[in-house]
């Protein structure tokens, strides 16, 4: 018999890569490894850019555009200042060169201190109130009839004349019933008086 062995097949070893080394050389000054400690340095340098450009970069961003938001709602207050206090001053103008009749808009009708006032004009027999409504939604106006005599027409335009000094807002309302007597005129007229809403609230409240 005859025997043929069969040798086993040896199996393919891997190929191996060959291999690369890269010695960094080393120049020592006074026992100082100058070309690492120059690595060291140019990776810190890396860094300290790659750091700027993502984290400080879009913080200076963000600082400048507030910087220019600042600056710009400081010139609009700036503004609206300059034109709050010119309006101010232009208020404070008219009110002293209207303080008068401002005062006179938050007065009451007096109906005595009135037939005071009027008494160098004519005799007021009567004054009655009507009514009360808001005028032209700041003031409160009154109406009251007010009966007199007076000796001439004169007097009663006189009055009319006079009524811009008094202390109190007060209308004449035409036509004017005259009734001629023998020593005197009768007349009945109706009187209106404004007065601010705003200054009656007051009132109420200071009551």
């Amino acid at each position: 018999m005859v025997q043929v062995q069969i040798g086993k097949l040896h199996e393919r070893e891997p190929m191996k890569m060959p291999k690369f080394s890269f010695n960094i050389p080393k120049v020592k000054i006074y026992g100082i490894d100058i070309v690492k400690n120059f690595l060291y340095f140019f990776l810190f340098i890396v860094l300290s850019l790659a750091a700027i450009a993502f984290l400080i970069s879009p913080a200076v961003h963000t600082f400048k555009k507030t910087k220019n938001e600042y600056y710009q709602t400081k010139f609009d207050l700036d503004n609206i200042t300059s034109e709050y206090k010119r309006k101010f001053r232009e208020l404070n103008t008219l009110k002293n060169a209207n303080g008068k009749i401002i005062n006179a808009f938050k007065r009451d009708f007096d109906k005595k201190n009135f037939k005071m006032f009027s008494s160098a004009f004519m005799d007021i027999k009567n004054i009655k109130e009507i009514n009360s409504t808001v005028y032209k939604d700041y003031f409160l106006k009154t109406t009251y009839i007010l009966n007199a005599t007076i000796k001439s027409p004169e007097n009663f335009y006189k009055l009319i004349d006079a009524l811009k000094n008094y202390k109190a807002v007060l209308r004449i309302y035409f036509p004017i019933n005259f009734v001629k007597n023998k020593e005197n005129i009768s007349l009945t007229l109706k009187l209106e008086h404004y007065k601010l809403i705003e200054a009656q609230k007051a009132d109420v409240k200071a009551h």
